[in-house]
């Protein structure tokens, strides 16, 4: 991928045209293109990870998720200067987001889900003739860069942001949290760009800017770009391609699975109304008669967001039905519950709850990708999609022709009936309506394309039969009912979906069940003090706690208070058993263990944040010392024999354990009884994050 690609846009009169134009050059890429008319000013990522230099961070790790950030370029590519005034609303705010290429399949891996808030463009060359201002504006034709360094701890989040109208809220509403080597950096699971666990991946970071004055001059459609990496570990992203063309700019990482497989199927949509969206799809034959359908949606700027997808399937039988998004982070106030799924009536569909019943809910937002994925035997065909707004305003979604799998169409007479097939005007109440609704269609019946409103018995024509039932269901209640997650944890059916909002809950939509709606249960959450409640994870992170995992509980957990153990002089005590702790809130102590102690284990301290723990056994013999923990993080562990100095064994990765994470630290030890043995426990160049200490 040694050509740039440029999406651009040109005001022509009063009518707006987007291009797409590959170009191989780059201080031409402005030149070469003819501009007719006034364009305003226009924002877009010029370069991301640095130039002639690879920049992109790593900060460090806590819990099995990676912290980065990305260098970020912006060109203004307009005709007019760009607002960029400091502590206001009138500068860019810009994140980043990481994907994977493996297997064929298209995911997004990585969020920034707080945004780097602007401050003084330096007007620099790099992106045409540069017309340099005062650090308030950036001029025309000029470049302004934060290094990685100034991307890392983004804070705005982008619950403030409307990516389509370039509109934020400033001062924030809601503040970054969490482990500062991750929280409102580019977060991703370690295991996610492990080369161990990824052979032949291939990753991508993405760059979006948002700016008020671009979008008030309708250019906000190529403010994304991307770039191909690698990652030789976590913590060692490099380059894959250097010099001027590594970015691909004005278009969004998605692009690159089209660019990269001529079998991905890719269409850009601008939405009535509102910003950009994009959906692609792969079929594969599994070679066994059946076929796997890969969708992926990514959402660039349309602030209504998606809250369903829908595929018409007619009689296509369908397996292995799979969703995937990506967990917004460091407290941003989303819901990450995912999408449920219905197969029913010839169609499959995938959604969020309504906005109605939780505005925070996990729809489609701007600047990710949810993959949507089932296998078939049915072949592919040409198909429809329908994607639904998540937000209200105006029309309710919108179609897409796309590749599904073929089917027969239903007869809707051989489909049930509604569950309250009287209410033919759907007003929820069965009166004088419907009975004027069956009037109207009398006589009709359906021809195996439809069946009329009015088949009020299911025998899919409209009679004297139907005007009987009317009569009958007089009165009757008919507002839908579906599955409430209760606000403590839990699910209740059959609830109204305003009954089910007013006790707090969480609607999962009209004709669900607990079954569909995946709800989410208590789980322990700890406190730095040491306390413990059972909470929902949502709940814990806004107050500031550490969830355990949904079914765990407060009786089974030991919640580790923080700032016991930092130090040796306040070192934790440990008994025979699980010892559990935590490193995300410690400090690095003096001084670094000598690893030769233990040369070739990986110990890596790195002057790394670590806790004590100190340990005085009752007989004298051979005692292991572990830190397997399936749920924990890469430690490093040292051991010292009376005093905090003097240092008698080490272990960075031990080997051989059931159940433990990929790295975790162990040795055994002929211990004295009376003797006093401090445990020291960090991480692999690091590495922060909570796990169990096991002595036996």
């Amino acid at each position: 991928m040694q050509k740039t690609t440029v999406l651009l846009t040109t005001a022509i009169v009063a009518t707006t045209t987007i291009g797409m134009f590959s170009l191989t050059g780059h201080a031409d890429r402005k030149n070469s293109v003819q501009r007719l008319g006034q364009i305003g000013p226009d924002i877009v990522p010029w370069t991301i990870a640095g130039e002639n230099s690879f920049d992109m961070d790593y900060a460090g790790t806590s819990d099995g998720i990676g912290g980065y950030a990305i260098a970020t370029q912006s060109c203004n590519f307009g005709d007019v200067v760009a607002d960029w005034i400091s502590n206001s609303n009138r500068v860019p705010v810009m994140h980043s987001n990481a994907y994977r290429l493996k297997d064929g399949i298209f995911e997004q891996i990585g969020m920034q889900a707080f945004s780097k808030h602007g401050f003084c463009a330096v007007s620099e060359p790099g992106c045409g003739d540069c017309q340099a201002t005062p650090c308030s504006n950036l001029g025309i034709g000029c470049a302004d860069t934060y290094w990685a360094g100034l991307n890392l701890n983004g804070e705005v989040p982008r619950s403030d942001v409307n990516a389509y109208t370039g509109e934020y809220t400033y001062p924030f509403t809601v503040n970054p949290t969490g482990p500062s080597s991750i929280r409102g950096n580019l977060q991703i699971l370690n295991s996610d760009v492990d080369p161990a666990l990824n052979a032949g991946a291939r990753y991508f970071v993405e760059a979006q800017y948002v700016t008020l004055d671009d979008a008030q001059w309708g250019n906000q459609m190529n403010n994304t770009s991307w770039r191909e990496i690698v990652f030789n570990s976590p913590s060692n992203p490099q380059p894959i391609a250097t010099g001027p063309s590594a970015t691909n700019v004005g278009v969004p990482a998605i692009s690159a699975w089209a660019e990269i497989d001529p079998d991905v199927e890719l269409q850009t949509i601008d939405t009535p109304g509102d910003g950009r969206v994009h959906i692609a799809v792969k079929v594969t034959s599994n070679n066994d008669g059946t076929y796997h359908y890969e969708y992926a949606i990514y959402n660039e700027n349309c602030d209504r967001s998606i809250g369903s997808f829908a595929l018409p399937i007619g009689d296509a039988s369908v397996t292995n039905i799979g969703f995937k998004d990506v967990n917004y982070n460091s407290g941003e106030i989303y819901d990450g519950t995912d999408w449920s799924v219905t197969n029913e009536n010839g169609e499959l569909a995938w959604s969020t709850v309504s906005y109605e019943s939780n505005q925070n809910a996990n729809a489609l937002r701007f600047g990710t990708l949810y993959n949507f994925r089932f296998d078939s035997a049915s072949p592919p065909a040409n198909g429809d999609a329908i994607l639904s707004f998540f937000k209200p305003g105006g029309v309710g979604g919108f179609n897409v022709s796309i590749t599904a799998p073929e089917g027969s169409q239903i007869d809707p007479c051989e489909l049930p009936l509604a569950a309250c097939p009287a209410d033919v005007d759907g007003n929820y109440v069965v009166a004088v309506g419907d009975l004027l609704a069956v009037i109207a269609e009398y006589g009709a019946c359906g021809d195996g394309t439809f069946r009329p409103d009015g088949d009020v018995n299911g025998d899919c024509c409209v009679s004297v039969s139907d005007i009987l039932a009317i009569i009958a269901a007089w009165g009757q209640d008919c507002t839908p009912v579906g599955a409430c997650c209760l606000p403590q944890g839990g699910c209740s059916e059959q609830e109204t979906e305003a009954d089910c909002i007013n006790a707090g809950g969480s609607y999962s939509g009209n004709d669900s069940s607990c079954s569909q709606a995946n709800c989410p249960e208590l789980g322990a959450c700890c406190f730095s003090d040491g306390e413990c409640a059972d909470a929902l994870a949502s709940d814990c992170s806004e107050f500031g706690g550490t969830f355990q995992g949904e079914g765990s509980s407060c009786n089974a957990v030991e919640c580790p208070v923080a700032g016991a153990g930092d130090e040796a002089a306040n070192a934790m005590i440990a008994s025979y058993g699980e010892n559990a702790f935590e490193t995300e809130t410690a400090t690095p102590s003096d001084p670094q263990p000598d690893d030769s102690q233990c040369s070739g284990t990986y110990l890596d301290w790195d002057n790394c944040q670590d806790i004590w723990f100190i340990f005085t056994p009752k007989q004298s013999g051979n005692v292991n010392f572990s830190t397997c923990d399936s749920s924990s993080y890469d430690t490093s562990m040292v051991l010292y024999e009376g005093t905090a100095d003097n240092q008698v064994t080490c272990n960075g990765d031990g080997d051989g354990g059931n159940g433990c994470q990929q790295y975790y630290s162990e040795f055994d030890y002929n211990v004295e009884a009376g003797t006093a043995y401090y445990i020291r426990i960090g991480g692999w160049q690091g590495e922060t994050g909570s796990g169990t200490l096991t002595i036996d």
